[in-house]
């Protein structure tokens, strides 16, 4: 049978990432499909362990495969020289996977420490490959492997269950419970943008799957409180409903993202009763221009109410905002500030936007030569952006660089002017919040 090791890569190299690590799901899934047909699969996570003497005793393994999954961005550096340790202590083939070799497939494949790459969903393709390779088969036709035709998306709902015993759930301060792929909508910044739609389509599991998958896993896990990291729960309302309704019964509690067009009544009802205890929502701008620039298909209006009925329905607000986009002017961020201290959420964070590539606002740019250099190395895309989101790296808006910074630090403060101490009491006092750790980080980010 074949050997694997998954690695995720540090989101910051060499710095202590452990606080802000979560779940690497995508190699949970992809470990769980290995596994299921009998190949040794293990997971390193580098955001838990960084050691990279720690990797090296590993690779004495001698593994089939090494897999790594990046995003564009500071993670690069991380999956770089993790690849370079690889190639140095073993014989194992180097594999990356995810979004930047999706997107970035050619330039990816030219590092020396890179044997192949796997575009679009993995989870198939690489079972294929390590199966290939167990025969002593050649894999290099196959489809989604390095520049070969995409391959079919995944059937999430016939993927076996993910099995978390691949990694130490204790390490991580949150647990997240994922029950669809993609999204639906296309906004403009976001890589559900990406051309390709058969990389990432929209796909959910059943409600009785989803049933079935928090069931099991709160179960075996002893656990009360979770995060579903779905992009948008609430994107079909009768399967909410019925997932809802079932889950309402186990007495948990859980923490999710929704969209404003979601917010009516009677879907966050169905939230609260079935234990959400804080809902999160990408407001992104309080400019009707930006919004429609971005194609979110919301208004300020529906934004605004969608705060309304969540405090009304009694569950933590969560915004979450954007600063520094093409065509935006001083004058849109004072609107989006305007909103901010008119709307208030109970807690939130603004980012400095970054364009990323293959994006239909990275495209924008482009045409319009808002980006005068495009990075023509993995080293260089890696440097290009922050991991932060706090700083201004390339400017794209209309709004001088020290400006943007500037109204960066007002409007965290006024995002952290909620009333989220008050409601950590109260919560707190329900049981409702998360472990210690989360709490702890929590206190952190909003209490200084």
């Amino acid at each position: 049978m074949g050997k694997v090791l998954l690695i995720q890569p540090a989101f910051e190299f060499n710095k202590n990432n452990k606080d802000n690590a979560s779940m690497p799901l995508g190699l949970i899934y992809m470990g769980t499909v290995l596994k299921e047909k009998n190949h040794q699969v293990k997971i390193l996570d580098r955001n838990i362990n960084n050691s990279d003497e720690y990797l090296k005793n590993l690779l004495s393994e001698a593994y089939d495969f090494v897999g790594i999954g990046t995003f564009t961005g500071p993670m690069l550096f991380d999956a770089i020289h993790v690849s370079k340790i690889t190639k140095k202590n073993s014989n194992s083939k180097v594999i990356w996977g995810s979004f930047h070799p999706t997107i970035m497939p050619e330039q990816t494949l030219e590092n020396e420490y890179v044997d192949h790459i796997i575009r679009g969903e993995g989870e198939n393709v690489f079972l294929e490959m390590v199966e290939l390779n167990d025969l002593g088969e050649n894999y290099s036709k196959l489809r989604g492997l390095d520049l070969n035709p995409l391959a079919d998306p995944v059937d999430i709902n016939k993927l076996p269950f993910p099995d978390y015993d691949l990694i130490n759930v204790k390490d991580y301060s949150e647990f997240f419970i994922l029950t669809s792929r993609g999204c639906p909508f296309r906004c403009t910044f976001c890589y559900n943008s990406y051309g390709e739609k058969s990389i990432k389509p929209y796909r959910f599991l059943s409600a009785e799957k989803t049933i079935e998958l928090i069931t099991r896993l709160t179960s075996k896990y002893k656990i009360k409180t979770f995060t579903i990291p779905d992009d948008n729960f609430a994107a079909d309302k009768e399967r909410l409903k019925t997932v809802c309704n079932s889950i309402a019964k186990l007495k948990l509690k859980f923490y999710c993202l929704i969209r404003a067009n979601n917010c009516d009544i009677e879907t966050l009802s169905y939230l609260k009763n079935a234990g959400a205890w804080n809902v999160c929502i990408g407001f992104e701008s309080g400019s009707q221009k930006i919004l429609n620039f971005m194609k979110k298909g919301t208004t300020v209006e529906m934004n605004a109410t969608a705060i309304k009925n969540i405090k009304k329905i009694g569950i933590l607000s969560e915004g979450s905002f954007m600063i520094g986009l093409p065509t935006e002017t001083i004058e849109d961020i004072e609107l989006t500030f305007k909103f901010i201290k008119e709307n208030k959420c109970d807690n939130g964070g603004v980012k400095i936007f970054q364009p990323f590539p293959k994006t239909k606002l990275w495209d924008y740019c482009i045409e319009k030569n808002l980006i005068k250099e495009i990075p023509k190395t993995t080293e260089e895309w890696a440097s290009r952006y922050v991991a932060g989101f706090d700083k201004v790296v390339l400017n794209v808006s209309e709004v001088p660089d020290k400006t943007l910074e500037e109204y960066y630090g007002l409007v965290e403060i006024e995002l952290k002017k909620g009333s989220y101490s008050k409601k950590i009491v109260s919560y707190i006092k329900n049981g409702r919040l998360p472990n210690y750790k989360k709490i702890k980080q929590l206190v952190k980010r909003y209490i200084k």
